[in-house]
């Protein structure tokens, strides 16, 4: 899957991905990658923004990137959600989108508010994002190079002190 010419860009994704982003919707899987193990690719997916362009994961090579799937019912993504917003506030480079599994768009608007959540949220209402990359739990964050290569997969509680660990190995 690449990305076609009416595709966001790498150098509109600031303003794009700026903080307080709404939803998007997941609109397409590359299933062909192996896995998800630490130095595979990461499997691509495009979402469809409200103004109907595209943007794909392979649009952010060159930008570390961390994947996190929750849930509004899980209440360990809940107990997360406040250090995953430090994150996103502080790390510019960093590009966090949040892939919310299997819920209808009125319980994970109400999450955003409660949480006033500044990053992107991606609709996965089929679970077929959740299943590409294997989540089995959540929370599950799955933390991306700048080579769009996987360097580590973390299902559970991030706590503060592990998330900047694991922020800046895909920093480097």
């Amino acid at each position: 899957m690449s990305p076609p010419a009416n595709s966001i860009q790498l150098d509109e994704l600031p303003a794009e991905l700026g903080r307080g982003y709404p939803v998007a919707q997941l609109a397409g899987i590359d299933n062909s990658a192996a896995g998800i193990e630490p130095g595979d690719k990461a499997p691509d997916f495009r979402m469809t923004l409200e103004d109907e362009r595209g943007l794909y994961l392979s649009n952010l090579v060159g930008r570390p990137v961390l994947l996190n799937f929750w849930a509004t019912w899980c209440a360990p993504c809940r107990l997360e959600m406040p250090e995953l917003i430090h994150q996103a506030q502080t790390q510019d480079e960093l590009v966090i989108l949040e892939i919310n599994v299997m819920e209808q768009q009125a319980p994970v608007a109400a999450f955003v508010d409660d949480f006033q959540m500044p990053m992107p949220v991606v609709m996965d209402a089929d679970g077929d994002l959740r299943d590409a990359y294997l989540v089995r739990n959540m929370p599950t964050s799955v933390f991306i190079n700048r080579d769009g290569k996987i360097v580590s997969v973390w299902k559970g509680i991030l706590t503060a002190d592990l998330l900047d660990q694991m922020v800046g190995q895909i920093l480097e």
